[in-house]
């Protein structure tokens, strides 16, 4: 693998040839930099997979005199950032975010805020039975929690006590509480029939409950209402007959429709109490939370610290594990395969199962390719020990390395706190200006409650003339229409409404939404190459340092950001393309498979479900190739398609290395949350456990789930540094390895331990061990 005969060879073929960091192939190479995808000057000789990295006595690390790369992207990515900026403006001058939440009545005015109704901010349901059934659901409607098929009025105060309609209270009588504008006491002062009448058609609410403030609405509190309700009677407008409270559904009002109907809302308001619970109990125990994160960075350091000492010996302990309990699952099913084929009773007790799991576990198959499977595993892992023990040990001398990487650039660990920060404002800027956006639009209203019809004709008598309207289900309306009023405050249509639905989006407005969040997936997949490339510069550094920790630069971290914004800004903003392009089609993708959910049409269905299944994996393979050729653009100053293209022939030149090295690394990842995860919540659980009795804690696992998932999260973050390390520390070595031999003038850069893996050593060491 390391012949010096077939490195000289090369040497020998290419002798003018010059590496990185001089004029041959360094940042100011021949490749063009203000293309988005210049052309390598040694394209056309290089061979299948690339040639070998060639010896550059000049080269020890990252390279110092490098050129601006993908200079034509970079303009593209500020011009279209700049676009997002005036998108925003736009937005921020024509939208109003409170309009999402801010109540509207019957007749589309804002509570608090439309001329009239400026000194009534709260929203008062004449029906609540009609506004939260199945708020909770999976098929909820969001615009159901704020919006019903039922007369809606802005008022003052929401009401504070059960009452009936026709028997109202002071407090209610001098509130604005009829749909016509006018107080209960006016209309009540009309006479007691008229009253009733206007009861019964929805001018004037039938009953009251007491109610909370929830979101500027007033929503019933849970309570007995079968005493309040059982027995009332009203009269009916036009006959006179007494008839029993109805909802908008034409049935009886009872205690329990209206408990139904309020449930789902009623629960916001008591996870609002369970909330203040927990902050109480967080004014408490503060200070233990605040020593949990610190618990959890211990942790965190210790694990990366440790795991250059117990990664061989976990890895085989696994390995040893998996064989011992696969072949222990290989007897256990031979045993009941025979058993089975052996009993002819099993036939039996396999007809007279109780469930589908029984009948699986008496028949034969299923045992034998249980067994089968196993078996399988048990070779595949065999074979793996045999013939990749030494890639195994290469992956492991590769994390060992990384990890004292880490050790010696402690900065690492922490620079993805700035990265973090630029995502969370980027997207904290992505939400604000996407609220703005859809609230830039007019609201839309349709007709609802038509008594279960679809559509209805009625002649009502305006000033004095006989007018035709025509009503369907679901048609626009616009509140303040004539006939919308007329239609809502007739008796005989009890309760329709004209309701909100939605924020009408415009072509315009659908194009900027578009463009918003196309940037916001570009913008966000460049911070993510941002951090990559810089700790690659950083842990580059650290390799190619001939003597350890000495040779290491100063400021290893801040020099990588420095060189990668100044230099590399478009080539970064070129790979961030390429995911975000991707990115687009999966979501629009996902949008199709939403809108055919319900369609029979399987052939379209199933198209749509393996394209979103191959770009998905398409995305997976294109952000392994970025990330490996933002490495090489951190060490050697490339254009972003020169540094995926090298990367990638590096990379298929050595691809079982690479398999080995990134299945490893994914376990030792995936095993790290686990085990921080795990220490953490088990010192928090024997923490507040005790403090529960001693403080009177409400809820003492909230502070144990919170802890835990912060341990998850930062160790995340810890992990995903980690492994940055890990592949740049390997392709570091594929590079040693073909730019070096050993000898004097060619040395290895890797430490004694993958020295010893890759059975090369420097000259002066073998001189050495002769004296």
């Amino acid at each position: 693998m390391s012949s010096q005969a077939s490195y000289q060879s090369i040497e020998k073929s290419n002798p003018s040839s010059a590496a990185p960091g001089t004029s041959g192939d360094s940042g100011g190479e021949k490749a063009s930099k203000m293309g988005c995808c210049g052309k390598d000057a040694e394209e056309d000789g290089e061979k299948k997979h690339g040639e070998p990295v060639k010896f550059d006595p000049n080269f020890n690390g990252p390279i110092k005199k490098r050129g601006c790369t993908d200079i034509l992207c970079l303009l593209l990515f500020v011009a279209y950032m700049v676009g997002m900026v005036i998108v925003g403006i736009i937005a921020y001058t024509k939208g109003d975010p409170g309009r999402l939440i801010s109540p509207i009545d019957s007749q589309g005015r804002y509570c608090g805020k439309t001329e009239g109704v400026t000194d009534r901010p709260y929203l008062l349901f004449y029906d609540i039975t009609r506004c939260a059934s199945g708020a909770l659901s999976l098929s909820f409607d969001p615009a159901a929690l704020f919006s019903c098929a039922t007369p809606q009025v802005c008022v003052k105060a929401c009401p504070d006590s059960n009452q009936v309609g026709f028997a109202p209270s002071a407090s209610v009588k001098t509130n604005v509480y009829c749909a016509d504008g006018r107080t209960v006491a006016e209309h009540e002062a009309e006479g007691t029939v008229q009253f009733l009448r206007d009861i019964t058609s929805s001018i004037c609410p039938p009953y009251y409950l007491r109610s909370e403030k929830l979101i500027g609405r007033c929503v019933p509190v849970l309570a007995d209402f079968n005493s309040l309700l059982s027995g009332i009677i009203t009269t009916d407008n036009s006959t006179g007959n007494a008839t029993a409270l109805k909802t908008a559904n034409d049935t009886e009002l009872t205690g329990d429709s209206v408990t139904n109907g309020i449930r789902d809302l009623a629960k916001f308001l008591n996870l609002r109490s369970v909330a203040e619970e927990v902050w109480a109990d967080m004014g408490i125990i503060w200070p233990w939370v605040l020593g949990g994160f610190a618990v959890i960075l211990v942790v965190c350091f210790l694990y990366i610290f440790l795991i250059r000492f117990i990664i061989k010996p976990m890895l085989y302990l696994s390995i040893i594990a998996v064989l011992a309990v696969s072949i222990w699952g290989i007897y256990i099913c031979y045993n009941e395969y025979t058993k089975i084929k052996n009993d002819p009773k099993t036939a039996t007790d396999a007809a007279s199962a109780s469930n589908l799991l029984d009948t699986f576990k008496y028949q034969e198959e299923t045992w034998l390719g249980l067994g089968i499977a196993l078996t399988v595993i048990v070779v595949v892992l065999i074979l793996i020990f045999l013939f990749l023990r030494s890639r195994i040990n290469l992956a492991v001398e590769v994390i060992k390395e990384s990890s004292k990487a880490l050790g010696s650039i402690k900065s690492a660990i922490f620079f993805p706190i700035l990265t973090y920060l630029f995502q969370f404002i980027f997207f904290a800027w992505f939400v604000g200006v996407g609220v703005f956006l859809v609230t830039s639009s007019d609201p839309t209203y349709a007709i609802e409650n038509l008594n279960g019809k679809m559509s209805v004709q009625y002649e009502f008598d305006v000033g004095g003339n006989l007018t035709m309207f025509n009503f369907t289900q679901g048609e626009s309306c616009t509140p303040t229409d004539q006939g919308v009023l007329l239609l809502q405050n007739n008796s005989f249509t009890n309760q329709t409404n004209c309701a909100f639905k939605a924020f009408k989006t415009s072509t315009d407005l659908f194009r900027m939404q578009l463009y918003h969040f196309f940037g916001w997936l570009w913008g966000l997949n460049w911070i993510l190459a941002l951090g990559q490339c810089v700790l690659a510069g950083a842990f580059a550094s650290y390799y190619w340092a001939m003597e350890k920790p000495k040779d290491i630069p100063s400021l290893p971290v801040l020099n990588a950001l420095g060189r990668t914004v100044f230099y590399h800004t478009g080539s970064l903003a070129f790979g961030a393309l390429i995911i975000a392009i991707v990115q687009f089609i999966r979501a629009v993708l996902a949008y199709i498979d939403g809108k055919l959910g319900n369609s029979e049409n399987k052939v379209a269905k199933f198209f749509v479900k393996c394209l979103g299944c191959f770009f998905w994996c398409l995305e997976k393979v294109l952000k392994f190739i970025n990330k490996n050729a933002y490495i090489l653009i951190a060490i050697h100053g490339y254009n972003f398609c020169t540094a995926a293209r090298k990367a990638f022939n590096l990379i298929i030149r050595n691809i079982v290395r690479v398999v080995v090295l990134n299945g490893i690394t994914a376990f030792i990842l995936f095993l790290g949350k686990l085990v921080i995860t795990g220490i953490v919540a088990l010192i928090a659980f024997y923490v507040f456990d005790n403090l529960r009795t001693r403080e009177g804690l409400n809820y003492y696992l909230v502070p144990i789930i919170f802890l835990a998932i912060c341990a998850f999260v930062i160790a995340h973050g810890f992990l995903n540094v980690f492994d940055m390390a890990i592949d740049t520390i390997f392709l570091c070595v594929l590079e040693d390895l073909e730019r070096n031999d050993g000898t004097p003038n060619k040395p290895y850069y890797m430490s004694s331990g993958l020295k010893n893996v890759l059975s090369v050593k420097n000259k002066p060491d073998e001189l050495a061990e002769q004296k």
